[in-house]
C-alpha cells in the first residue's frame, strides 16, 4: 500500500510539473518585454490560461479519484433514470462537442432505470462523453445508451479508434492514447469510470476499430441482486 501511495504521489507530481513549468515561462517570457506586443502577449496569456484550465481539470479529477479510494459506506444506491443523465452529460459536454462540431445523441428509454449511485453515474457519463468527443473529428457522431437485462450503459463514438495493443492499458492512472488530441486531459477520466464500475460490482468492456470508432459498454449487476446492494452502503 505504501509503495502504491508513493508512485501515485510520484505521478502527480510529475503532471503538475509541466503546466506549472508552462505557466512560469510564459510569465517569464511577458515580463522580459513579450508584454510590449499586443498580439504575442495575447497570445501568450491564451496559453497560460489553458495551462491552468489543465490544472483546474487536474485537481478536480484528483479530488474525485481520492474521493472513490473510500469505502462503499460512501456509496447511495437508487433507482437513476438513466436519460435524465444521460441529457446531464450532453448538457456538461457540450461547449466542447460545438466546439468540436461533434453530435451528441441518446438512445435511451426515458423509463430505463439502474439502481446506482447518483452522483457516481453523472462522472462516468461525463467522462465518457468528454473522452469520445475529444477522439472523434469534426462532423462525427457521439451516442449514449442503455438498457436491456442485465442492465448496461454504452457510449459509442464514430472517432479515430483504439489500438488492440493500446487498449489494456486505457485505464491506468495518467495514461494518454494520444498526447496530441488529449490537451489539456488529466489521463484521469477512464481511471475513474473503471473504478466506480467496480464499486457498483459491473463489468466494463471495449470495443474499438482504428478509424471506425470506440465503444464503452459497461454491464451492472441486476437490481434484483439484494446480496450485493446492501453490501456495505449508506442505503
Amino acid at each position: 500500500m505504501s509503495e502504491d501511495k508513493d508512485n501515485f504521489i510520484a505521478e502527480v507530481s510529475h503532471e503538475l510539473r509541466l503546466p506549472l513549468a508552462n505557466i512560469k515561462l510564459l510569465v517569464e517570457t511577458l515580463l522580459d518585454g513579450a508584454v510590449e506586443d499586443p498580439v504575442m502577449a495575447r497570445n501568450m496569456l491564451g496559453r497560460a490560461k489553458e495551462e491552468v484550465q489543465r490544472l483546474q481539470y487536474l485537481v478536480s479529477d484528483l479530488l474525485s479519484h481520492e474521493k472513490l479510494k473510500g469505502p462503499r459506506l460512501d456509496m447511495t444506491f437508487e433507482r437513476v433514470a438513466i436519460y435524465e443523465r444521460a441529457l446531464y452529460a450532453i448538457e456538461t459536454t457540450g461547449e466542447l462537442a460545438q466546439s468540436r462540431k461533434v453530435t451528441v445523441s441518446v438512445d435511451v428509454p426515458q423509463s430505463f432505470e439502474l439502481r446506482c449511485d447518483l452522483d457516481q453515474i453523472n462522472q462516468v457519463l461525463v467522462n465518457l462523453v468528454e473522452n469520445a468527443v475529444k477522439f472523434t473529428p469534426e462532423g462525427g457522431k457521439v451516442t449514449i445508451r442503455a438498457g436491456g437485462s442485465p442492465p448496461i450503459l454504452e457510449v459509442e463514438d464514430t472517432g479515430i479508434g483504439i489500438a488492440a495493443a493500446e487498449i489494456p492499458k486505457i485505464f491506468q492512472r495518467f495514461y494518454r492514447v494520444d498526447r496530441g488530441r488529449t490537451r489539456g486531459s488529466t489521463g484521469l477520466g477512464l481511471s475513474i469510470v473503471k473504478h466506480i464500475a467496480d464499486l457498483h460490482g459491473a463489468k466494463i468492456a471495449v470495443t474499438s476499430k482504428e478509424g471506425e470508432g470506440t465503444k464503452f459498454t459497461i454491464e451492472f449487476p441486476e437490481a434484483t441482486d439484494e446480496s450485493f446492494f446492501n453490501r456495505g452502503t449508506k442505503e
